[in-house]
């Protein structure tokens, strides 16, 4: 191949290549590079990683440009917040490495790794020291590192607040109240996050839990493993799926009772709880 020996020649080559990438971006991308233009010079500002659906895949209308903004260590600043860049919703979070590490360690003890999963996935746009391949090690560990498992005083909560959920859901039932679905599903979200929690399980996001049960493609999109207890996501996609009301509060029951036998069982006859003063 001949040298490019001129700046002319120089820069005819550079546009040329520069066109070429311009043409082979996506719509979402020409966005992201609008919205890192004031970011990617800046001295405080040491790497961009963008995640989400748009680099996992299947984006629907609703979905945003998710970005992270590495933040030099040094800044004693951070910043979250939403700009549109040509019709896409580019949502941004500015944080040094150090927040960063604080998030993989806050959302590991609530049991919902999306911090990480977001790292672990995501595509780097720009890193200039290497920053970004250190959060992702770091990302990694803490995704691989198993949650809590509930001590005997939690445990019992847990069990009186999945027999006092079913008793208000029976109740509302008996009484044919008008709000009784919004009842039942939201009694659905504490079976399914309670029952999460002492399996030692991620803590899934309300509206992904149709598709963790039912889409396996999802579950490799988002680094998911399958719901440990087969029976019970089977159970629970059918109380999610029906529409009569009397099926919904039998099997509902059913299942809350399934769950707290698993959890060593539970008889509010006689039941109590001691613990020190705080």
């Amino acid at each position: 191949m001949e040298k490019i020996k001129t700046e002319d020649e120089l820069s005819y080559y550079s546009m040329t290549k520069l066109r070429k990438r311009d043409r082979s971006m996506k719509q979402w991308e020409r966005a992201l590079h609008v919205f890192l233009e004031e970011w990617k010079n800046r001295e405080d500002v040491i790497g961009a990683i963008v995640c989400g659906s748009y680099v996992t895949g299947d984006p629907s209308p609703h979905s945003d440009i998710d970005v992270h903004l590495i933040l030099s260590d040094e800044v004693n600043w951070r910043k979250r917040g939403n700009v549109v860049v040509d019709r896409y919703l580019i949502e941004y979070f500015a944080n040094p490495p150090k927040q960063i590490k604080k998030y993989f360690e806050e959302d590991h003890k609530n049991g919902r790794p999306h911090s990480m999963v977001q790292f672990l996935t995501g595509r780097t746009v720009f890193d200039k020291f290497g920053e970004i391949e250190i959060l992702k090690d770091e990302a990694k560990v803490w995704f691989n590192k198993e949650y809590k498992e509930l001590k005997n005083s939690p445990l019992e909560l847990t069990k009186y607040h999945l027999w006092d959920t079913l008793d208000n859901l029976t109740d509302c039932y008996e009484q044919d109240r008008t709000d009784f679905d919004f009842v039942y599903y939201n009694a659905l979200r504490v079976l399914f996050e309670e029952y999460s929690n002492y399996l030692r399980t991620e803590i899934i996001p309300i509206d992904q839990i149709f598709r963790f049960i039912s889409d396996p493609h999802f579950l490799e999109k988002y680094l998911a493993n399958p719901f440990p207890d087969q029976h019970f996501s089977d159970q629970f996609l059918q109380c999610l799926t029906e529409h009569e009301k009397a099926a919904k509060i039998k099997m509902f029951d059913e299942l809350t009772q399934y769950v707290l036998d698993k959890m060593g069982g539970f008889n509010i006859d006689g039941w109590e709880i001691k613990s020190a003063v705080e």
